[in-house]
Protein backbone atom coordinates (compact mmCIF):
# COMPACT_ATOMS: atom_id res chain seq x y z
CA UNK A 1 0.00 0.00 0.00
CA UNK A 2 1.46 3.41 -0.91
CA UNK A 3 2.34 5.75 1.89
CA UNK A 4 0.60 9.13 2.11
CA UNK A 5 2.93 12.03 1.34
CA UNK A 6 0.63 14.56 3.01
CA UNK A 7 -1.80 13.75 5.80
CA UNK A 8 -4.42 16.01 7.37
CA UNK A 9 -6.42 14.80 10.37
CA UNK A 10 -9.87 16.11 11.27
CA UNK A 11 -10.97 15.54 14.87
CA UNK A 12 -14.28 16.67 16.36
CA UNK A 13 -13.09 16.64 20.00
CA UNK A 14 -10.83 19.59 20.88
CA UNK A 15 -8.84 17.72 23.57
CA UNK A 16 -8.28 14.77 21.23
CA UNK A 17 -7.19 17.14 18.45
CA UNK A 18 -4.61 18.67 20.80
CA UNK A 19 -3.28 15.23 21.75
CA UNK A 20 -3.08 14.22 18.09
CA UNK A 21 -1.12 17.39 17.29
CA UNK A 22 1.45 16.37 19.90
CA UNK A 23 1.52 12.72 18.90
CA UNK A 24 1.85 13.37 15.17
CA UNK A 25 3.95 16.55 15.27
CA UNK A 26 6.07 16.71 12.13
CA UNK A 27 4.30 13.71 10.57
CA UNK A 28 1.10 15.42 9.41
CA UNK A 29 0.33 18.47 7.36
CA UNK A 30 -2.23 19.49 10.00
CA UNK A 31 -4.50 18.29 12.77
CA UNK A 32 -7.71 20.30 12.48
CA UNK A 33 -10.38 20.59 15.15
CA UNK A 34 -13.71 20.30 13.34
CA UNK A 35 -16.51 18.01 12.31
CA UNK A 36 -17.16 15.87 9.29
CA UNK A 37 -20.56 17.41 8.54
CA UNK A 38 -19.01 20.84 7.88
CA UNK A 39 -15.39 20.24 6.91
CA UNK A 40 -13.26 23.40 7.05
CA UNK A 41 -11.51 22.62 3.75
CA UNK A 42 -11.76 23.95 0.21
CA UNK A 43 -13.60 22.05 -2.51
CA UNK A 44 -11.39 19.45 -4.21
CA UNK A 45 -8.62 19.70 -1.60
CA UNK A 46 -7.85 15.98 -1.13
CA UNK A 47 -7.03 12.89 -3.18
CA UNK A 48 -8.64 10.65 -0.57
CA UNK A 49 -10.78 10.84 2.53
CA UNK A 50 -10.94 7.98 5.02
CA UNK A 51 -12.85 7.32 8.21
CA UNK A 52 -12.36 4.40 10.53
CA UNK A 53 -14.92 3.15 13.06
CA UNK A 54 -16.47 6.54 13.68
CA UNK A 55 -19.60 6.82 11.55
CA UNK A 56 -21.76 5.36 14.32
CA UNK A 57 -20.79 8.37 16.48
CA UNK A 58 -22.45 10.75 14.00
CA UNK A 59 -25.78 11.45 15.75
CA UNK A 60 -28.33 10.97 12.95
CA UNK A 61 -28.58 9.38 9.52
CA UNK A 62 -29.13 12.89 8.07
CA UNK A 63 -25.86 14.05 9.66
CA UNK A 64 -24.11 10.94 8.30
CA UNK A 65 -25.42 11.85 4.84
CA UNK A 66 -24.03 15.40 5.25
CA UNK A 67 -20.66 13.85 6.16
CA UNK A 68 -20.80 11.74 2.97
CA UNK A 69 -21.62 14.85 0.91
CA UNK A 70 -18.78 16.78 2.58
CA UNK A 71 -16.34 13.96 1.81
CA UNK A 72 -17.43 14.16 -1.83
CA UNK A 73 -17.06 17.97 -1.84
CA UNK A 74 -13.50 18.01 -0.50
CA UNK A 75 -12.30 15.29 -2.90
CA UNK A 76 -10.62 16.05 -6.20
CA UNK A 77 -12.21 14.46 -9.28
CA UNK A 78 -11.28 10.78 -9.23
CA UNK A 79 -10.66 10.86 -5.47
CA UNK A 80 -11.58 8.00 -3.17
CA UNK A 81 -13.67 7.99 0.00
CA UNK A 82 -13.13 4.81 2.01
CA UNK A 83 -13.61 3.51 5.49
CA UNK A 84 -15.12 0.99 7.83
CA UNK A 85 -17.40 0.83 10.82
CA UNK A 86 -18.76 -1.79 13.18
CA UNK A 87 -22.02 -3.57 12.53
CA UNK A 88 -24.82 -3.25 15.02
CA UNK A 89 -25.04 -6.01 17.61
CA UNK A 90 -26.20 -6.37 21.19
CA UNK A 91 -22.60 -6.27 22.43
CA UNK A 92 -21.81 -3.21 20.30
CA UNK A 93 -24.88 -1.41 21.64
CA UNK A 94 -23.99 -2.32 25.25
CA UNK A 95 -20.49 -0.86 24.79
CA UNK A 96 -22.12 2.40 23.70
CA UNK A 97 -24.65 2.84 26.51
CA UNK A 98 -24.63 6.54 27.31
CA UNK A 99 -22.80 7.34 24.06
CA UNK A 100 -23.98 8.19 20.56
CA UNK A 101 -24.53 4.98 18.63
CA UNK A 102 -26.17 5.21 15.20
CA UNK A 103 -24.84 2.27 13.16
CA UNK A 104 -24.91 2.65 9.39
CA UNK A 105 -27.04 -0.09 7.81
CA UNK A 106 -24.89 -1.78 5.14
CA UNK A 107 -27.94 -2.45 2.94
CA UNK A 108 -28.47 1.29 2.37
CA UNK A 109 -24.88 2.56 2.49
CA UNK A 110 -24.14 2.26 -1.24
CA UNK A 111 -27.31 4.11 -2.16
CA UNK A 112 -26.57 6.84 0.39
CA UNK A 113 -23.03 7.31 -0.95
CA UNK A 114 -24.37 7.62 -4.51
CA UNK A 115 -26.95 10.15 -3.28
CA UNK A 116 -24.04 12.16 -1.82
CA UNK A 117 -22.53 12.43 -5.32
CA UNK A 118 -20.32 9.38 -5.71
CA UNK A 119 -20.68 7.60 -9.07
CA UNK A 120 -19.44 4.26 -7.73
CA UNK A 121 -19.85 2.78 -4.27
CA UNK A 122 -18.71 -0.66 -3.11
CA UNK A 123 -19.87 -1.99 0.25
CA UNK A 124 -18.68 -5.24 1.82
CA UNK A 125 -19.70 -6.87 5.08
CA UNK A 126 -17.64 -9.31 7.11
CA UNK A 127 -16.06 -9.99 10.48
CA UNK A 128 -18.50 -7.74 12.34
CA UNK A 129 -17.88 -4.67 10.21
CA UNK A 130 -18.90 -2.90 7.06
CA UNK A 131 -16.27 -1.57 4.66
CA UNK A 132 -16.85 0.87 1.84
CA UNK A 133 -15.07 2.53 -1.06
CA UNK A 134 -16.66 5.26 -3.16
CA UNK A 135 -15.44 7.28 -6.12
Amino acid sequence: MPEARHLTLLEVDAASAARLREEFAGRTEAVVHGGGTHMPFADGRFDSVVCFTMLHHVPTPAAQDRLFAEAHRVLRPGGVFAGCDALSSVRFRLIHIGDTCVPVPPATLGERLRAAGFAKAEVTVGEGRVRFRAE
